[in-house]
């Protein structure tokens, strides 16, 4: 049987991160769990990974690799900004397939007394945002979506789905997906000074 490679025995690691932060929280998870439930030593994870917070932090953007490349392929793929937009939007919002959003609001609340951490937060949200401003750009120049700051418009709307992951996860007050659809429409409407008929499915 071939030996696994670095790369791989990393991903798995990373992976069985992840799985004890869904189970225990991300305050409460221990090197030795990750490296006994991984069949590594500990020293092995604190060679590769030098702090249990660098750990956790890779696992986050490991976690939200694959959404923000899917997210990548949605804002730059065929249809009009208009439809892109909310294909997008539907992806990140609590009621889609995206991200994980249990370990992303404990990663917020671990990330109010670690500064490492919440700098890796802010560069992932970053990254979210400047995918849906560069769509809502593409809506400007289409004459589409009305707005003087793409940028601020996509911190809005993702601030307004991350309440509603918070409401949804947190307090169990999750929306039918039909009822965070209209939401999610009329804050586009006001947002963007958007007719809502060119909105697909509105």
């Amino acid at each position: 049987m071939p030996r696994k490679t670095a790369t791989a025995r990393r991903a798995e690691v990373l992976d069985e991160t992840l799985t004890q932060i869904r189970a225990l929280g991300m305050a409460a998870v221990r090197v030795a769990d990750v490296a006994e439930a991984s069949g590594v030593s500990p020293a092995l994870i604190i060679y590769h990974f030098g702090t249990k917070e660098r750990l956790l932090s890779e696992a986050l953007v490991h976690a939200c690799a694959q959404d923000l490349s899917t997210l990548d392929s949605i804002v730059t793929g065929p249809g009009s900004p208009a439809a892109r937009l909310l294909a997008a939007l539907d992806w990140y919002s609590p009621t889609g397939p995206a991200r994980g959003w249990t370990i992303w609001i404990d990663a917020w609340s671990v990330a109010i007394r670690d500064r490492a951490l919440a700098k890796v937060l802010a560069d992932l949200q970053r990254r979210w945002t400047d995918a849906i401003a560069a769509v809502i750009d593409d809506g400007v120049a289409a004459g589409v979506f009305h707005t003087a700051d793409s940028a601020a418009a996509a911190a809005r709307l993702t601030s307004f789905l991350d309440g509603l992951a918070v409401r949804s996860v947190v307090h169990k007050a999750r929306l039918p997906r039909r009822e965070l659809r209209s939401w999610l429409i009329n804050q586009l409407t006001c947002e963007l000074s958007v007719d809502a008929t060119v909105l697909p499915n509105a």
